[in-house]
């Protein structure tokens, strides 16, 4: 599937809720990173304070929270930090009363409009039935004034939409009540002759309560629009940490050599070992950290020198994931850290945030990608995107997500994503890895917390196999990561001269019917399996038939090699035997080695 036109690009977002009238006894605030101040979506990086302490860190254009509690009524000091220094770039005083929402922006470019916070009352009283409502913000600083700025919000028709003519900038609509359905506005000059931002038509729901904020247009980051929206339901709070305690998931995506064996590195936390043996491409559970420094120490494995050497920063009562990156050869060996996020998406979404490790290149300028749906199209403002940058998090419907990764126009992909699907309140982060030379080009996706993805897998066991010295006959295998499992045809022939094909299938989980469920996932562990094999019989061609199956034997299966494998079998009490096979098409990312 595509994804969802309601996603759009990065540089118009929506801050959407779905709230029925309730008391609380805290004003709630969500907060908005609509600032493109600098030339790349990294360097938009901020931290936000409250008040002097930490409330959100590594925030990049187009990201915005869900609603935080803040406190009773009162004054609040809001100041917007650039990741990396201690230089107050936006700094407000904003008066909150108890028993209110709101929406805080950063809006400017620093250039043509400067950097500010604009607070935003909200209205979370729920519209009448049938009915949605609709708050529009103009937030796009592609002009050095005012006047310049203006626009107008106009339908298909090109008629004025809810008296919105000559916005300008840092101008915010009433709440607009109009009916639930299919809506297709633009953004246009006040004239409406010249259109500014085009999305594509956006269905919303009865009961909806939405907040456009139209942004881009200074940087290199165009104009466009995405619309978010949480349902009728209210947003799910923050997840609860033990207090000071942080989760924190480690992952190898530094491609420094040709073999996945070549690749495999421990890690060391303050000296203490706590991982071994990982390999390109896998990814740690959640470890517990408390809040403090810590000293991260990579080192090849049997080496005692380390490759990778740095003190990371843990604020309590997060989320992170750290990463190896870098090739040694195109891009320093290097940890990167990524702050997760926590906050459950809306009711039937997910959470999906892209990262580009892949260094691919020795410039920044070579290894610029764009990522696009399957139709071509950029997903979210991201294009050009350079080596080591990470989008904002994406709001998407469940369903299935397939991406691929090209050269910044599209002519030529370098990844194409096989059909990923994250189940509705999952978070996790696509990370782009591989040099295209020690380690092929991939994706692999992080969850956050306990979501089930497929595990990365080199794909080595999968494919067809066959056997030289018995031509005609042959094996195929397909692995099923999540589960520890191994299934696979066998065609060969009968065993009474007749040359009549026979065909049966293979599962390393015992099943009361071939290809029915597992119930007792395991028995594969990448370089062997113990496979049940099943005949069925009754079958019509391309037609119903009286189809039988039942469990004939057993087999096991050895991988020697991304080219060689050994596989034992049973067969009643007459076929027993091995014999080797050979890969027809080994897949070019090996990593299987001698046992």
């Amino acid at each position: 599937m595509k994804l969802s036109t309601c996603v759009g690009v990065l540089a118009l977002a929506v801050a959407a809720t779905g709230f029925t009238s309730q008391a609380w006894a805290n004003a709630r605030v969500t907060v908005g990173h609509f600032a493109p101040f600098a030339s790349s979506l990294q360097g938009t990086s901020v931290s936000i304070r409250v008040n002097g302490q930490t409330a959100l860190s590594n925030v990049v254009f187009g990201q915005f929270t869900e609603y935080l509690t803040l406190g009773p009524a009162g004054s609040y000091t809001l100041e917007v930090i650039p990741t990396g220094t201690t230089t107050v770039a936006i700094s407000a005083t904003v008066s909150l009363a108890n028993n209110t929402d709101y929406t805080v922006l950063a809006v400017g470019d620093g250039r043509n409009q400067p950097l500010a916070l604009l607070p935003l009352t909200d209205d979370n009283a729920a519209p009448p039935a049938g009915q949605i409502k609709l708050r529009v913000v103009h937030a796009a600083p592609f002009a050095n004034t005012l006047p310049a700025t203006e626009v107008s919000i106009r339908d298909n028709a090109n008629n004025v939409v809810g008296g919105l003519a000559r916005v300008p900038f840092r101008g915010a609509s009433p709440y607009l009540t109009v009916p639930a359905g299919t809506y297709d506005l633009r953004v246009a000059t006040p004239d409406g002759s010249t259109t500014l931002i085009d999305p594509k038509p956006v269905n919303l729901a009865a009961g909806r309560i939405v907040t456009l904020v139209a942004t881009g247009g200074a940087n290199g980051f165009p104009t466009g629009v995405t619309a978010i929206t949480a349902g009728a339901s209210p947003v799910n709070p923050l997840p609860q940490f033990e207090i000071g305690q942080s989760r924190v998931r480690v992952a190898h995506f530094a491609p420094f050599a040709n073999t996945l064996a070549g690749t495999a590195v421990s890690v060391r936390v303050n000296g203490n070992q706590i991982l071994e043996n990982v390999r390109f491409r896998q990814f740690s559970g959640e470890l517990t950290l408390s809040q403090g420094a810590y000293q991260i120490q990579i080192f090849p494995q049997g080496s005692s020198t380390a490759a990778i050497s740095g003190t990371v920063e843990i604020d309590g009562n997060r989320a992170y994931t750290l990463a190896a990156v870098g090739d040694g050869s195109n891009q320093p060996l290097g940890l990167r850290r990524f702050e997760d996020r926590t906050s459950t998406p809306p009711a039937g979404r997910y959470a999906l945030r892209i990262a580009h490790l892949a260094p691919f290149a020795a410039s920044s300028a070579a290894t610029e990608v764009s990522i696009r749906t399957d139709d071509g199209s950029v997903v979210a403002n991201l294009s050009r995107v350079p080596y080591d940058a990470a989008s904002g998090y994406l709001e998407l419907p469940v369903g299935t997500l397939d991406v691929k990764v090209s050269n910044p126009d599209g002519t030529v992909n370098f990844i194409d994503l096989a059909p990923l699907n994250l189940p509705a309140g999952a978070i996790a982060t696509a990370y782009a890895v591989g040099d295209g030379r020690n380690q092929q080009l991939g994706i692999v996706a992080v969850p956050v917390g306990d979501v089930p993805l497929e595990d990365s897998v080199d794909g080595s066991a999968n494919g067809l196999w066959f056997n030289p010295q018995t031509s005609g006959q042959g094996l195929t295998f397909f692995a099923i990561p999540r589960e520890n499992r191994l299934i696979g045809t066998w065609y060969t022939f009968l065993n009474d001269g007749s040359g009549r094909h026979l065909w049966y299938t293979l599962d390393s989980c015992r099943v009361a019917v071939a290809g029915g469920p597992c119930t007792n996932p395991g028995g594969f562990d990448n370089r062997r399996a113990q496979l049940s094999i099943y005949e069925t019989v009754g079958g019509n061609f391309n037609a119903p038939g009286n189809v039988q199956t039942r469990d004939v034997g057993s087999a096991e299966i050895r991988f020697l090699s991304c080219t060689e494998a050994e596989f034992s079998y049973r067969l009643g009490t007459a076929l027993v035997g091995p014999f080797r096979l050979t890969n027809l098409v080994p897949n070019n990312n090996c990593g299987i080695e001698n046992p």
